[in-house]
Formats: structure tokens, sequence, C-alpha cells
């Protein structure tokens, strides 16, 4: 059958696409190992890596976490002769200045967004570290489950891709087309499609920051003050600009606003992004020199895969966000509940811009339901009212033995957006109540558990849709 679908697991069964009920679909995710760059100097370092350290990753993604999941930047800082490789200039300045008034504020809070390296080479300090400690490498050993005597197998690579793992295996897929053709769409579609987040937090209490941009605004209008006061002179007895009174109720007001203004906290992140590299050439590298099973083992090519230099990782590029946890209204929160959601949601928002921003890196993300369309992303993956999507369907490429996915059409998000920002102890993330011209509370909005779509009445559950511009 020319368009027959990829593997039963990976599409719903013909009676649940028939009767287009809601379903939980196993498909093929992008795989994901997160790092911290641990700066201890930074305010609340050691908080923020333990939050980030026990928050779970994505379910959008596989979990590919390796042992380490931190390391500190200053082990590995570029040195004069790096710099200088790099076409940078090595007289030790810092990179760049912050710029504008809210950055100088926020610069001059003890708490501040402010980093105490040089954040224009992390980078390249990142990639420094991945490099020394074999990352790479590991990553690949981890797809294959080397053990300790150096075999492979391919039973997470079969688990993942649900494919037949027992088919898979190298001495048997060598005798056949069809064999390495499974095994290098399992390549392409699986482990080249693994990523190395590194994220590096910024966490700032929100009064601080507003406390200093005060303070910067008053000394401004301090100056234009004594400006406008020459001007006026011989208008206002003794010069300068008249005292307005402030009433008790101005004062309450301004109270109140400076209350909800200083409330709660802020972590801003920057996410550095890095594919692993599985070509054709390293694939066929791999198989016919590295490659042995528990059927064959050999300490020649042990060492070889021990000592090779084959598996690399390539820079894609950063993500930045920033995260607002204000204190609950509901119940009293330490200071260290606040930071923790700030940081899952700050972590959340950055892997979200990352998808954005780089094609590589967007996911496929099964339909829960086609009529009416839903999906189980929302506000976390950072949708928007319009944002567009294409709808996917797997099928398998006879002519080639590999996966292809066909377009069958697009939709769009509608105003039912799921909110699954992370909350503490399970609460509904906070919202302001919208207020009407009288300044009476409006009716909440719904709570939504999944995301609708508009676009056609032609799609099922299973289908998977990806966004596009």
């Amino acid at each position: 059958m020319k368009n027959l679908f990829l593997f039963v697991a990976l599409a719903v069964t013909a009676s649940a696409v028939a009767q287009d009920k809601k379903a939980e679909v196993k498909y093929r995710r992008s795989s994901l190992h997160s790092i911290i760059i641990d700066d201890a100097k930074l305010p609340n370092a050691k908080v923020i890596k333990d939050v980030f350290t026990k928050q779970p990753l994505p379910d959008k993604y596989n979990d590919h976490s390796l042992a380490s999941r931190s390391f500190a930047p200053d082990k590995y800082a570029l040195t004069a002769e790096e710099k200088a490789a790099l076409g940078a200039k090595t007289d030790g300045k810092a990179a760049g200045k912050m710029k504008g008034m809210a950055k100088g504020a926020a610069a001059g809070a003890s708490g501040g967004l402010v980093d105490t390296t040089d954040a224009k080479y992390l980078p390249q300090v990142v990639e420094k570290y991945l490099i020394a400690n074999n990352v790479a490498k590991d990553l690949v050993a981890k797809w294959f489950n080397r053990d300790a005597s150096g075999a492979f197998n391919m039973n997470l690579i079969g688990e993942r891709g649900s494919y037949d793992a027992s088919a898979l295996q190298v001495s048997t897929a060598k005798g056949s087309v069809r064999g390495m053709a499974s095994i290098a769409d399992a390549g392409v579609e699986l482990i080249g499609n693994t990523f190395v987040v590194a994220t590096r937090f910024n966490y700032v209490s929100k009064k601080e920051i507003y406390d200093a941009a005060q303070a910067a605004l008053a000394a401004t209008a301090a100056v234009a003050g004594g400006a406008a006061g020459g001007k006026l002179k011989g208008k206002v007895p003794g010069g300068g600009v008249p005292n307005v009174p402030i009433t008790p109720e101005m004062q309450a007001a301004k109270d109140a606003a400076y209350k909800k203004a200083t409330e709660g906290y802020i972590v801003q992140c920057t996410s550095y992004l890095f594919q692993l590299v599985w070509n054709d050439s390293v694939e066929a590298v791999f198989y016919n020199d590295l490659w042995m099973d528990a059927s064959s083992i050999d300490a020649k090519k042990k060492k070889a895969f021990d000592d090779s230099k084959l598996f690399t990782l390539k820079y894609i590029g950063d993500g930045k966000a920033l995260a607002n946890v204000p204190l609950s209204l509901k119940k009293k929160r330490t200071e260290e509940e606040l930071i923790a959601a700030a940081t899952q949601n700050a972590t959340d928002a950055s892997i979200a811009k990352l998808q954005r921003d780089y094609e590589v890196f967007k996911t496929k993300i099964p339909l829960y339901s086609g009529n009416p369309i839903t999906a189980k992303i929302g506000l976390k993956e950072g949708l928007e009212a319009g944002d567009k999507f294409e709808v996917l369907e797997q099928q398998l490429d006879e002519k080639t033995g590999k996966t292809k996915y066909v377009s069958k059409g697009k939709i769009k998000v509608t105003d039912a957006i799921w909110d699954n920002r992370f909350a503490l102890d399970g609460e509904a993330p906070e919202v302001e109540v919208a207020l009407d011209k009288d300044g009476k509370p409006l009716p909440p909005k719904p709570v939504y558990t999944e995301t609708t779509f508009k676009g056609g009445s032609k799609f099922y559950s299973g289908m998977l849709i990806r966004q596009i511009k």
C-alpha cells in the first residue's frame, strides 16, 4: 500500500480514528540533555541550581540526560589565545556595556540581572566544556546502551522510534537494503535530533529593580526640575517647581501601586542550544569501525570508541526569557518557593523561544483530538492566539523505507489556550482580575485543559502539528 501509515504504535488505532476519540499517541520526539551553567557568584545560585536539577524536562522531548547536569564556567574560561583566535579583543575589558536606564538600574540592585562573567564568550565556554568532557560521545553511548564491556544494542532506539529492535541489529540489517534503510531512518529521526541546552540564570526581586529604576528616574527628574525651575523663576515664589500636596487617598493609591509593582520575583535565563552531529559519514564510521554487540566483544573496538574524536556538537544559537512570579494571593509563600516557580517558568519560556527561533529545534506535537481540533500545548510553549501550525501525517516511503511527513493542511490557535505554566502545589497560575469600566470584576476566563485550534474538519487524533511562521 503506497502511503502506508508508519508503525501501529505511531498512529491511533483504526477505531479511535473512526470515532475521533481523544488519545495519547506515541510519537518520535527529539531528545534533550539539559545542563545549568553554575555561576555560584550569582544571587540565589544554589536555590536555582537545586530547582533546575530536580525539575522534569519538557515532556515534548525524550529525557536524554547524562550524569552531570552542571558545570562551573570559570573552569572553562577562554584564554587570551582562544579569544584572539575568535577575533576578539584581549585587553580584558568587559564584553560590551549595559545600556539604557532600566538595565543600569538593574545593575545597581544587589540582586540585579548582572553578569559576573564575560557573557560574550559563554557559547564558546559551553563548547569548551562539552569538548573537554566528551559530552557528544556520551550522548551516542547512551543512545546505544553501551555497557562496561563496550557492547552496544538497539533497544533504546527501538523503544523511542517504535522500531523492531531485533530487526535493527547491525549484523542482521547489513544483510538487507531495507534493514540498513531502517537504521538510517532511526539515525535521522532520533539520534540526529539530539540536543544539549545549557542555561544560565540570573535572579532578582522586582522590588530591587523597581527601587533602583525609581531612584534613577528621581535623579533625572531633579535635573529636569532644576532646569524648569530656572525658566519659571519669578513666576513661582522662590523659583523652582511648586509642590503638590499629597492627600491620604493619593498616598494610599501610591502605596497600593508600589506594593503591586514590587511583589514577586523575576528569573532571567539565557539558553545556548547545541545539536549532536549525526550524518552519513559519522554513521558509516560508527557502524563499520566502532560497533560491536554482546556477541562480538572486541577490545580494540572498545578502545577505538573510548579514544574516538568522531562525535561532535554544533552550536545553533541562544534564546533569552524572563519569568515573573508574583507573591501568591492565595497562600503565603517562601522566597525559595517563588524562586523555584520562576526558575521553572523561565526555563520553559527559554526553550519555547529556541523553538520559535530555530527550525531544527521545533517539535512535532500530536493532535489530542480532531473535532474539536485540540493539542496538549499552551502558554508554557509560548502560544498566542493566531499562531499558525502545519498538520502532518506520518507515512512510510516504500521506495526508501524511510519516514516522510506529508502536509495535510494548516490550523490556527484560537483564544482558548491552555495555561500549562508551572504553578506551586498544583494551583492554577494566578492572573489579575479584569475590571469593567465601573471598576467591577468581570467574570473569570474559562479554564482550559488543552488548546483549541481552527482550520478544518479532516484532522484526527494522532496527526502531528508543527508551528510555522
